[in-house]
């Protein structure tokens, strides 16, 4: 009985020496233990690779691990494909990471129509989710399922308030929407792939939300291509936030009316800068009420409707190139005010094909804004100023 006593005092001792050990390297804020290089192996959990069961059950058990520990960390799902029939859902605090794009892959699979990852469950009544999703490839596996009639489903959809999320060097391929972020904060998407979105690449906020739910995100570096529809970066009521270095490009034209960037619904404060945009209807729109936008820096090349598109006040655009050099589009003018007032259209310059003969910068009921020392490149009119009051036209010259 005393050797069994004893054995019992050692692993009493044991517990209470690692139990000290984690507290001593770790800290605590809103209630979760902060722990560093939490990794663990979603195999070691249940799920399995290329197998064609679905694995979301599996995915969350692995996802639970840290949460139910109230700490953090991040879940490992090494090279394969992990099929998803319901939404996964992120859990506060628990971030996931592959072994790179192509590599690690959730697919979906099944007839329900969930986006590939959902809503997160969050901690403590917080908003913050602290949430790395990273070297992975989401595949909505679209065009497969609208081939057999099954419902053609996103990427990934979060519209319940959260911040501190951050979406880096991730694909997300063969959907509708890519990345819906209705009400998301402080958070990054950066060095990412979308491909073949037939939506929506990027997409924020929405007309039931106020604005600034979308705020401070930064969305850097990221490539875009094959759209079917939608725009690249739909920026709906979102503000502060900072759409820079991304490669905007389809091979041919969508058929719609949107944009490789496009700013609606009282988007504001956002800095659009040093993106390159190609074969979209129109290279970036700003729709009515959205204000005090910088857009500067751009290059936008061969849009078929406008380069730019400008239906609101009070935003300012400069040093942006626009290239126009196939001959068989017609635009209706290369940078187009329709109904705007109090813009600056300030350093920007366009090159054009040999026969362009399309107005340069043509103001339609604009009042208040300042055209100046613009480049334009084209055998029609440079610069066409019809109806409103108040226009600046100055130092603007054609090649």
């Amino acid at each position: 009985m005393f050797k069994g006593l004893k054995k019992k005092v050692r692993l009493s001792l044991l517990l209470l020496v690692a139990t000290a050990f984690v507290v001593q390297g770790a800290t605590v804020g809103t209630g979760v233990v902060q722990a560093a290089d939490n990794v663990i192996k979603a195999t070691d959990f249940g799920v399995k690779a290329n197998s064609k069961n679905a694995q979301t059950k599996e995915i969350q058990n692995a996802l639970k691990y840290f949460y139910d520990r109230g700490m953090e960390g991040t879940v490992y799902f090494p090279k394969g494909t992990y099929y998803v029939d319901e939404s996964i859902r992120l859990y506060a605090g628990v971030s996931l990471t592959g072994d790179g794009i192509g590599q690690t892959i959730f697919k979906k699979t099944g007839s329900s129509s969930q986006y590939v990852i959902g809503n997160p469950i969050l901690r403590n009544q917080t908003n913050r989710i602290n949430v790395n999703i990273s070297n992975l490839t989401i595949d909505a596996d679209r065009e497969n399922r609208e081939a057999r009639g099954a419902s053609q489903v996103g990427g990934i959809i979060i519209d319940i308030p959260v911040s501190h999320l951050t979406l880096d060097q991730i694909e997300i391929r063969d959907t509708t929407i890519g990345a819906l972020l209705r009400r998301t904060k402080d958070s990054q998407i950066t060095n990412s792939r979308f491909d073949r979105n037939n939506g929506h690449a990027i997409a924020t906020g929405h007309e039931s939300f106020p604005t600034g739910e979308f705020s401070n995100v930064q969305i850097i570096n990221n490539q875009i291509t094959n759209s079917g529809g939608g725009s690249g970066i739909n920026l709906s009521r979102a503000t502060n936030t900072t759409v820079s270095g991304n490669q905007i490009i389809n091979r041919t034209h969508q058929s719609d009316g949107y944009a490789g960037i496009r700013i609606p619904n009282d988007g504001a404060n956002n800095t659009i800068t040093n993106n390159v945009i190609e074969n979209y209807p129109r290279g970036i729109f700003v729709l009515t009420g959205a204000t005090g936008n910088h857009v500067y820096g751009n290059t936008i090349k061969n849009a078929s409707l406008q380069g730019l598109l400008v239906q609101a006040s009070g935003n300012t655009f400069t040093d942006n190139e626009f290239i126009q050099t196939n001959t068989s589009l017609k635009p209706d003018a290369v940078i187009r005010l329709d109904g705007s007032n109090q813009n600056k259209v300030i350093g920007n310059e366009m090159t054009t094909h040999s026969g362009f003969s399309i107005t340069g910068i043509r103001l339609t009921n604009s009042s208040s804004n300042e055209i100046k020392n613009n480049i334009t490149d084209t055998s029609g009119k440079s610069i066409s100023i019809e109806g409103g009051s108040g226009n600046v036209n100055t130092g603007n010259r054609n090649r």
